[in-house]
């Protein structure tokens, strides 16, 4: 029977992966281990973040196998807008709104709502607003829309073989793994039993983040 070889992943891409993967690792070493669900907004913030943890390993598990592309991007928005409801949770959600949510309603504002109200409580410099453009691709991918359909054939459209950019799957990583961050630094502070702008987890992880993900130099 002849052994089926998985399909090769770039070096470009390995490296983007396990330098996520330090990050992640790095995230799960850092915030707190522990922490009193003394109020909703506490409890479903960390099991959101518990599931945002989860799901970015997932999808660097997935693109690291180099077969399993498609679902690895699938994830993609599902950590994007559990990451995003967090922040809504504890940035904007009123009392009542949180009680609604933890009873099971659907109350959430819209991915792009909920972006404009976060920014307006958090000086994030315009990150999660940034999400506009991408939104119904990342809805594609998640629910088999073309950005997965296209992806199921060769180059040359006879065969039917996933094929999906190597530049796709890097811009995944980088803002999976930022999304991430940015969570993990809001969950240390939320779950913190002092004042959030004491919490030493969070600024940890921010320092680890830039020390692996410099921004770019200005240019004069």
């Amino acid at each position: 029977m002849p052994t089926i070889q998985p399909p090769t992943v770039s070096k470009t891409l390995l490296d983007e992966i396990n330098r996520a993967i330090g990050m992640h690792n790095f995230i799960t070493a850092t915030v707190p281990d522990k922490f009193s669900a003394d109020t909703d907004q506490k409890l479903l913030v960390s099991a959101i973040f518990s599931l945002t943890l989860e799901h970015h390993g997932a999808i660097l598990h997935l693109l690291q196998a180099g077969r399993f592309d498609g679902s690895a991007l699938a994830l993609v928005r599902p950590l994007i807008d559990g990451a995003y409801r967090a922040h809504w949770i504890y940035s904007c959600a009123k009392p009542d709104i949180i009680a609604r949510i933890k009873n099971g309603e659907n109350v959430y504002p819209g991915l792009i709502n909920m972006a404009e109200e976060i920014e307006k409580k958090v000086d994030a410099d315009g990150m999660f607003v940034s999400i506009r453009p991408y939104i119904n691709a990342l809805h594609g991918y998640t629910h088999g829309g073309l950005e997965q359909l296209a992806r199921r054939f060769d180059a040359t459209g006879t065969a039917i073989k996933p094929n999906y950019a190597d530049g796709e799957k890097l811009e995944a990583v980088k803002a999976t793994t930022a999304h991430l961050t940015a969570l993990a630094m809001a969950y240390s502070q939320i779950v913190s039993a002092g004042p959030p702008d004491k919490e030493p987890q969070s600024r940890k992880i921010s320092d680890h983040y830039v020390s692996q993900y410099p921004p770019p130099a200005q240019t004069l």
